[in-house]
């Protein structure tokens, strides 16, 4: 093969084609455009188009923090005439073990537990038992000694300690009674309720009910089980389905053996508890002395002293009798709740606030710990009333009549549905502004009563404004700061939605002179006021309104450590996005609102800042460059996207889209001012581009620019665009870093210059350059000066498409132009010097394909070099001059090359010479005998 070869371009006429003409309605490439309407629920954030390579996805780890913002509130479970009370047991169950917790130190006592301190021995006690009444008196006593070893007391217990203790327990009943040991299995039930007793550590009463109430109902079943068992056998009947009548007497006799040894119990609350978990096992001696039994319960537990156990132990109550007769046991449920109220001053004796006191207890905490059991009464109580209202009414005035009646009236107004909470909200506000200096409840009642007016119908009318009024009167007088903020969350959102814009605004000047005023760090009080401020953004009904009230950015910017008003920022600008009604925003005051908070986001960016924020923080920023509107007049939207270049400088996201946004600016302007703002336009987004970090992204925005400064014939534009791209070339790196995983840039580059070469067909060279095609030429130079691996086939593929560009050039009339822009076609009209130096460049590079065609043989990477002889050889019969001896003798020279290395059967070499077999011109036919012939 010779070592040089002279490249000589076709020169082709354009040829007219005849084609079938058909007469249509609609253009067949036209797109079918729907009118939407956009629910606004949707998010924003989906509905934009995307204009940057930010992420389309909030990080899934970053769903917790969202999570935090939430409200916390229980599950509310609405009444119903079939309601199922294990089921919302179950959930008040869950709310009291999480709520309920503690972290001090526990104690124990049980003798079917290792360790602890003995406290008795009862079989080293000997006992003089000096006559019958003694005697009988000892039998009995023997219920409450516990085993053969001695009582011990486990102390310095944590929480999880104690709970693990309890299921030790109740694994001990199931194996007790598995091993035939009931008696043992008895004990440790009265064991465990007599630990109910204990208000050692009052904070953690209730989820000690809890965990002690499963294990008596685990004891009650076993019973229950076995006795079912005795009577029927195997059969599957349900409790209902039982008659008394049908139990053998031995089952009976054994089920009276139980409520003998129960009723033996000598202290009244494990008697009580123990005859309550064996409550169903009346059904085998008579079904009908389960509901005298239920009335007695109820009024023995007057003996029990502590208002705290005793209210609990009538949930127990309340809790089996629900479970043995659902619905039917809602009489019950008021039987209880009526008792409570007689006892209700119980809470309050002195004794009481002597022992919560000396366990470091507030008042509110103290008065926290009645308030599930007291749901539970009122729940099942409201189930049996059809008239609530009444009810409400009743128990409102007996409110007003009841000395410290703040807990009753929590109760009553969480209780309680909001139709009926709202009928009655004047009054309510009343009973609370009577004694609202005393309450140490206070925020919690109107907090309860916010939420139930957050639910009223969205009108506005005065008694609305009147309840406002009075209850701001309340709640501006409240000295705790935290409180006051936990009351103005859902009272934020009933204004929102009742009352109007001023009346909103002046709510939200007086929170500011509250928190200026309560003289405490306004940062430590952060996440509540994020909560409010989210609570306006999301319940009012034109979100930018708010934008409109001069107190709410003061608020927002309440807060001052960096964190905070980060966090303060995001959410605003979140939940905004996700309820702006409209694509575009006009109005100047939100607009420099919403760029306040974009800095306040920026400004937070440093150098430990992870990428996840940075995708967040630059997504916000995106879609508030790309609503931002001014109509018509392009200046100031140009003056505003130069504001944000200066703004948002650290963010490269942000970057690129304000340079496509500048880059459709330019597009979209009129004719008459098109040429200056044109020009501004690729002013700034030349400037802008070398603020970014990536290379790569660098080098497509360049193009970019250069493809829209010919669009609007900005010709100079353009090419110090392609200037600046081609001098990008050797920075471009081999990978780029996406997802955190390194990935290559080997298609991105291919696709880049080679739009970068089909740019430069149409790009006229500059009349003051003394250099012919300078682009290509300093293009061809970059090229030369990287250190290409001759093998890699990134290099070999860039030489062919430099040399379909320089074949292309060489023509008369190029194949595609744009409007107003003279390309070298009519520039040089096909001249002589202007070909030569094209051929020059396209002999050169058809030398140095053949030297990596050379490289790739002495490599054994035969796959490729026998598709790059066949690529080569298609541009020779496709764009080269088959009329010159050395296009000829090359050609040849290639297909003997690919025929050595594979067959001509091949599927690309077939299509090639059938491309060629098909050349009407002499010198094609000349060629395909040739081939043949090798």
């Amino acid at each position: 093969m010779p070592t040089y070869y002279k490249w000589c371009s076709v020169k082709k006429e354009k040829q007219k084609h005849e084609y079938p003409s058909l007469e249509v309605t609609n253009h067949p490439l036209r797109v079918e455009v729907h009118n939407l309407k956009h629910n606004s629920n949707k998010s924003l954030l989906k509905s934009l188009q995307k204009w940057s390579s930010s992420f389309e996805e909030l990080d899934p780890l970053l769903r917790f923090e969202q999570m935090d913002l939430e409200n916390n509130s229980e599950p509310t479970i609405e009444s119903d005439a079939t309601v199922n009370y294990s089921k919302i047991w179950s959930v008040k169950r869950t709310a009291i073990l999480n709520k309920y917790t503690t972290g001090e130190k526990l104690t124990i006592i049980s003798s079917y537990l290792p360790g602890g301190e003995k406290i008795s021995s009862f079989s080293a006690l000997l006992r003089q038992v000096s006559n019958l009444n003694e005697k009988v008196k000892h039998r009995l006593e023997q219920l409450d000694d516990f085993d053969e070893s001695s009582v011990r007391k486990t102390m310095g217990l944590s929480q999880q300690e104690f709970v693990t203790k309890i299921h030790m327990l109740d694994d001990e009943i199931k194996k007790a009674w598995e091993t035939e040991q009931r008696v043992k299995a008895f004990k440790i039930a009265i064991q465990c309720s007599k630990l109910l007793s204990d208000i050692s550590v009052m904070q953690f009463y209730p989820s000690k009910f809890v965990l002690i109430s499963d294990v008596l109902d685990n004891f009650g079943k076993l019973v229950y089980d076995r006795l079912k068992k005795k009577s029927f056998g195997d059969a599957a009947i349900e409790l209902e389905d039982i008659d008394s009548g049908l139990v053998p007497e031995s089952a009976r006799e054994t089920c009276q053996n139980w409520m003998f040894k129960m009723a033996s119990i000598r202290e009244l609350l494990p008697r009580l508890y123990m005859e309550m978990s064996l409550l169903k096992c009346y059904v085998f001696i008579s079904k009908d002395e389960i509901k005298p039994a239920i009335a007695r319960l109820i009024t023995m537990i007057r003996g029990i002293g502590n208002p705290l156990v005793a209210i609990y132990i009538r949930v127990y109550l309340c809790k089996v009798a629900s479970a043995l007769y659902g619905k039917e046991s809602e009489c019950y449920f008021h039987d209880n709740l009526k008792e409570f109220l007689e006892e209700y001053q119980q809470i309050f004796q002195p004794a009481m606030a002597k022992k919560f006191g000396a366990q470091l207890l507030t008042a509110d905490k103290y008065l926290s710990l009645y308030i599930p059991a007291i749901d539970w009464l009122l729940y099942g109580t409201l189930n049996t009333i059809p008239c609530k209202l009444t009810l409400l009414d009743e128990l409102l005035q007996l409110c007003d009549k009841t000395e410290n009646s703040e807990l009753l009236l929590y109760c009553i107004v969480s209780g309680f549905d909001s139709p009926n909470i709202i009928k009655k909200s004047s009054a309510i506000l009343d009973t609370i502004k009577k004694s609202a200096e005393h309450m140490v409840l206070l925020s919690p009642i109107l907090s309860a009563l916010g939420e139930h007016l957050c639910h009223a119908d969205v009108y506005r009318q005065l008694s609305s404004e009147a309840l406002s009024q009075t209850w701001w009167k309340i709640v501006s007088n409240m000295k705790s700061t935290a409180n006051f903020l936990q009351v103005l969350e859902p009272w934020i959102q009933f204004a929102c939605t009742q009352l109007s814009a001023q009346h909103i605004n002046m709510l939200l000047r007086g929170t500011i002179r509250y928190m200026i005023k309560c003289g405490k760090p306004i940062d430590d009080y952060s996440s509540q006021i994020q909560l409010v401020v989210k609570r306006m953004l999301k319940s009012i009904p034109d979100v930018e309104e708010l934008f409109l009230m001069d107190a709410f950015m003061p608020l927002v910017e309440l807060v001052q450590t960096s964190n905070a008003r980060t966090m303060m920022a995001k959410t605003v600008l979140l939940v905004f996005f996700e309820r702006c009604n409209s694509v575009q925003i006009e109005d100047h005051i939100i607009i420099a609102s919403l760029m306040r908070l974009c800095c306040i986001l920026h400004e937070a960016i440093n150098a430990v800042t992870v990428e996840d924020e940075l995708k967040i923080s630059s997504d916000l920023i995106n879609k508030y460059i790309q609503t931002v509107s001014y109509q018509d007049d392009a200046r100031e939207q140009l003056n505003f996207y130069v504001e944000c270049r200066s703004a948002f400088i650290k963010l490269d996201s942000v970057l690129k889209t304000l340079v496509h946004a500048v880059h459709a600016l330019a597009n979209r302007a009129r004719p008459s001012r098109s040429r200056w703002l044109s020009r501004a336009c690729a002013a700034y987004s030349f400037v802008t581009v070398p603020s970014l970090q990536c290379a790569l992204c660098r080098a497509q925005l360049y193009l970019l620019g250069a493809h829209a400064a010919l669009l609007v014939a900005c010709v100079g534009q353009a090419e110090a665009n392609l200037k600046a791209f081609v001098s990008l070339i050797p920075d471009i790196p081999l990978y780029v870093q996406e997802d955190g995983q390194n990935k290559p840039t080997h298609v991105k580059v291919v696709g880049l210059l080679s739009n970068f070469l089909s740019t430069l067909l149409i790009l006229p060279d500059n009349v003051d350059s003394s250099s012919k095609a300078y682009i290509l030429s300093g293009f061809i130079k970059t090229m030369e000066r990287i250190h290409w691996r001759k093998t890699d086939p990134l290099y070999y593929t860039l030489l062919l498409r430099t040399l379909d560009l320089l074949c292309n050039l060489t023509q008369e009339k190029y194949i595609y132009h744009i409007d107003g822009v003279i390309s070298n076609d009519e520039l040089y009209g096909s001249e002589e010097e202007f070909i030569d130096v094209l051929e020059n460049y396209a002999t050169n590079i058809c030398q140095e394909l053949l030297v990596v065609l050379k490289a790739l043989g002495d490599a054994k990477e035969t796959n490729k070099q026998y598709n790059l002889a066949l690529e080569l050889f298609w541009r020779i019969i496709k764009r080269g001059d088959l009329r010159e001896g050395s296009m000829t003798s090359l050609a040849i020279n290639l297909w003997v090359l690919s025929q050595k290395l594979q067959d001509s059967n091949n599927k690309f070499a077939k299509t090639l010479l059938s491309a060629l077999e098909r050349d009407t011109s002499e010198e094609g036919r000349l060629l395909f005998d040739k081939l043949n012939e090798t």
